[in-house]
């Protein structure tokens, strides 16, 4: 139960992981939490959820799997671990998750203040005889009485590390904090002051005015104060501070049905610096290279580009000749390394929650016609599909597709051409030639250009077709042939089928991991005398044998240069389309 405790308090520090939030409160409780709020999480039946979750499937397999055992060895879970002991110390008990239980109720909501020292806000609509049984109302005899607004309130303070807990109770609510002048102010909103509250703020106003009614849960975060904190900066795991500084206010809504999980996203730009905006016609076309991905594909994305050099780039990078290393580049508001090399060890941490960023690297001058004939057609939208096969004894390749749609017809003679001259340089250095011939790709003809590897070429009016496997490019042209377009005005689009690439992923983990033993250093992790599992063949193939339901992710999302929405939806086996 300690573990359970413990992982308990660090997710709800976290405010982020799903499994520990269920349900939207109603939007009055911020008009009583104090200003200042870093983020603010809330949930209608919070109560629920963490019955929910301690008689879960998940928990269970979760706290057994490699993936918390790491964890469990982390620095991040040391000090968070050490916060938790100390306010433990200070409330006089240690409240594990039956104890949390015991002071969740319906409507709640959590404000985070104080990243470092985890200072935080927690309100809840707890019945009475609820309260009277719990363990914190039991002690408070042992704690200060304080009063605020001709409301009484008890707190209590470790003097070896300087933290305080204190509560109260009124009207039915119970205001849980970190420190007294947190219950002091949110007693005085209560009783109808005039301080500035939660409510108040501009981010929140703006971003709950602009997202609209609230889902089942709901977490609005208040980016402006969370980039200027040098921890935020420090220890925010996708280290795109200055990307998250573009944005104002985020805020996220999370929905359940049956067979889905659906989460919402907004993201508010500052008003001085507003971003471009999708160009006429980029929604259509990413929605018609979208339709195009088979429905066995592994993975796909299709986003708006119109960058010369990135596609070149991409072309080059994903098809002949994958640099060593990569730009780190990010773009969007939880961006990740999206510039890594899809089809290695290094692309399964890729997120498909946004489109790749611009490149700012210089191609090599042999890919300059390349380029050259990619911003003659006027590149318009990109699409990536991709799909492990088997290759016997024990491996499996990763063919990739990649259609550029453009703004007019492609000279295909002409990228011919830009390719051989991108090709030769590298292939006849291997003692390999290059040349063009026919070849055919499921039903249609195409053009293959053999070498040290393959490529395969078609261009069908405004889409270039490139792929390195014949079959998997047959696919695609066969279902761009029939599929109507996308509906919607998404400017990204994207999938990930994990049901069908769980296998194939621990395989080929499996024989990496056991050429390339894990560094603990390098992770993050505390010393320790046993030896850590390795980290893609165990601790994420754990992570994603904990998660059997989620069959499928589809992302999409709209920029129109003052906001960026984002959708995405975690399909369960039972929802599956």
């Amino acid at each position: 139960m300690k573990r359970a405790a413990i992982a308990v308090a660090i997710l709800l520090s976290a405010a982020g992981i799903a499994w520990l939030q269920t349900a939207a409160p109603a939007p009055g409780i911020a008009t009583f939490m104090p200003s200042g709020a870093l983020l603010v999480l809330e949930a209608a039946d919070f109560g629920r959820l963490l019955r929910e979750w301690n008689g879960s499937k998940v928990k269970q397999n979760w706290l057994a799997s490699d993936n918390y055992a790491v964890f469990e060895q982390s620095n991040l879970f040391s000090k968070l671990g050490g916060v938790y002991k100390e306010y433990a110390a200070a409330a006089g008990f240690a409240p594990g998750l039956r104890g949390i239980g015991e002071i969740a109720g319906a409507e709640s909501a959590l404000a985070l203040y104080g990243i470092r020292d985890v200072e935080f806000l927690y309100v809840s609509r707890v019945p009475q005889p609820q309260l009277n049984g719990a363990q914190l109302w039991a002690v408070r005899g042992k704690f200060e009485r304080r009063e605020a607004a001709g409301t009484p309130f008890w707190l209590r303070r470790d003097r070896a590390s300087g933290r305080a807990v204190g509560f109260a109770f009124v009207r039915g609510w119970l205001i849980v904090a970190t420190r007294d002048d947190l219950i002091a102010r949110a007693l005085e909103l209560l009783a109808g002051g005039k301080e500035p509250s939660v409510a108040s703020e501009r981010w929140y106003r703006e971003a709950t005015a602009s997202a609209g009614a609230a889902g089942e849960l709901r977490m609005v975060t208040n980016l402006d104060a969370l980039v200027k904190s040098s921890y935020f900066r420090s220890y925010w795991v996708q280290r795109n501070a200055s990307v998250v500084g573009q944005f104002s206010a985020g805020i996220a809504d999370v929905n359940r049905t049956a067979g889905e999980i659906g989460e919402s996203r907004l993201f508010l730009r500052r008003a001085e610096n507003p971003g471009a905006g999708p160009q006429a016609g980029d929604s259509a076309a990413v929605a018609r290279l979208a339709a195009m991905a088979p429905d066995n594909a592994g993975l796909y994305r299709a986003w708006a580009a119109s960058d010369a050099a990135l596609g070149a780039g991409s072309i080059v990078d994903k098809l002949i000749a994958p640099p060593a290393s990569s730009a780190n580049t990010r773009t969007s508001p939880g961006a990740a390394d999206l510039s890594r090399t899809a089809g290695t060890e290094s692309d399964f941490e890729t997120r498909i929650d946004e489109p790749p960023p611009p490149s700012d690297a210089t191609l090599a001058e042999s890919a300059a016609p390349l380029r050259n004939e990619i911003e003659k057609a006027g590149l318009r939208a990109m699409l990536q599909v991709q799909s492990t096969v088997p290759a016997p004894p024990a491996f499996v390749r990763m063919p990739c597709v990649l259609a550029l749609s453009a703004a007019s017809a492609w000279d295909q003679a002409g990228v011919e051409r830009a390719l051989t001259g991108v090709v030769e340089p590298l292939w006849t250095s291997a003692g390999m030639g290059a040349g063009w011939r026919r070849a055919s790709a499921g039903n249609a003809s195409v053009r293959a250009l053999d070498g040290l590897g393959k490529v395969y070429l078609a261009a069908r009016g405004n889409i270039l077709f490139l792929a390195n496997d014949a079959d998997l490019l047959g696919a695609v042209l066969e279902r761009g042939a029939a599929a109507a377009a996308m509906s919607g005005t998404a400017t990204y689009a994207a999938a990930f089928r994990m049901a069908r690439e769980r296998a194939p992923y621990e395989s080929l983990m499996t024989a990496l991991d056991f050429a390339a033993p894990v560094n603990e250093t390098e992770f993050g992790l505390a010393a320790s005398a046993t030896r850590v599992p390795a980290f893609f063949s165990r601790n994420l193939a754990s992570l994603g044998r904990v998660l059997p339901p989620i069959s499928e992710i589809r992302v999409t999302e709209q920029d129109d240069g003052a906001r960026v929405r984002q959708k995405i939806v975690y399909r369960t086996r039972a929802g599956r389309r």
